[in-house]
């Protein structure tokens, strides 16, 4: 909700996280090992879920979690193919 953290992967920064964006997606769906790092580079007030309550609010909001499957594919695809499906 404030502030603004760099994400890298293998060392590389990809991105830059700022208030409204999201991570750790990836490790909620999968229940695995993180993709990515994140590192904050202000100080952060962030909002978190547990999987617990992840798993259930994806069992009752279908058509949030297709939007969730929608932008996880277009992680792997490329930011100008999420574009095309908004």
């Amino acid at each position: 909700t404030e502030g603004e953290a760099a994400v890298s992967v293998q060392g590389n920064v990809v991105a830059t996280l700022k208030p409204g964006n999201h991570f750790g997606e990836i490790a909620l769906i999968s229940e695995s090992e993180r993709s990515a790092t994140v590192t904050a580079t202000t100080d952060l007030r962030l909002l978190e879920i547990p999987f617990y309550e992840f798993r259930d609010f994806a069992h009752d909001n279908p058509d949030v979690m297709w939007k969730l499957l929608q932008h996880v594919v277009a992680m792997l695809y490329g930011d100008t193919h999420e574009q095309q499906h908004e």
